[in-house]
């Protein structure tokens, strides 16, 4: 029971914050989201790097 919890939880909390864990649709915008969160908390909520973002913007599928 306590592991049903635990993953509804993480699922939940995926939810919530937003994540695409998949494949998250980057633009140049959240990669500047990323860089800001990278540099003022040392953590980020999305992958979005500029090498994800060059490729979704290109429409190459990688």
């Amino acid at each position: 029971m306590s592991k049903l919890l635990g993953g509804a939880m993480v699922v939940a909390i995926l939810a919530i914050a937003g994540c695409d864990v998949v494949d998250p649709d980057c633009t140049p915008e959240k990669a500047a989201k990323r860089q800001v969160q990278q540099a003022t908390i040392g953590v980020s909520t999305n992958r979005c790097t500029p090498a994800e973002t060059a490729r979704d913007t290109a429409g190459i599928d990688g």
